[in-house]
C-alpha cells in the first residue's frame, strides 16, 4: 500500500455583520473529532485531516488530507467567546466584537 499525504490550504469564506463576523470553511469529508481548532493570543489556528474509512482502500494507493488555516484576528473580536459549528463539511466559526465596542443605542435624557 502506497499511502500520499498532501497539505493545502481549505477554501474559506468570510461574511461581516454589525455582531462581528462568521468565517465558514469547506472541508468536505473531514470528520469533527480530525478537527482541530485553536486560539492562542489573536492567532487562530485551524487544522486536521481528512482520513479514508479504515479497509475503504486496501491493497490500493490512496491519498490523506492534511490542511492547516492561520487567521491573525483583529484586536476588536472577542477571542474568548467563539463558536464553532460543524455541518454537512462546512465549519462556521462566530466571531464577535468585544461587548464594549458593539454598535449601541444611545438614550437622550431631558433636563
Amino acid at each position: 500500500m502506497n499511502m500520499q499525504i498532501t497539505t493545502e490550504r481549505p477554501r474559506f469564506k468570510t461574511r461581516a455583520h454589525d455582531q462581528g463576523f462568521d468565517l465558514t470553511i469547506a472541508l468536505p469529508g473531514v470528520a469533527k473529532e480530525a478537527l482541530e481548532v485553536k486560539i492562542e493570543k489573536r492567532l487562530l489556528t485551524i487544522g486536521g485531516e481528512r482520513k479514508e474509512p479504515q479497509g475503504a482502500f486496501e491493497n490500493h494507493d490512496h491519498e490523506a488530507l492534511r490542511f492547516e488555516l492561520k487567521v491573525e484576528l483583529h484586536e476588536d473580536l472577542d477571542v474568548q467567546n467563539i463558536k464553532a459549528t460543524h455541518q454537512n463539511g462546512l465549519l462556521t466559526l462566530s466571531l464577535q466584537k468585544r461587548q464594549e465596542l458593539a454598535p449601541r443605542k444611545i438614550n437622550i435624557l431631558a433636563n
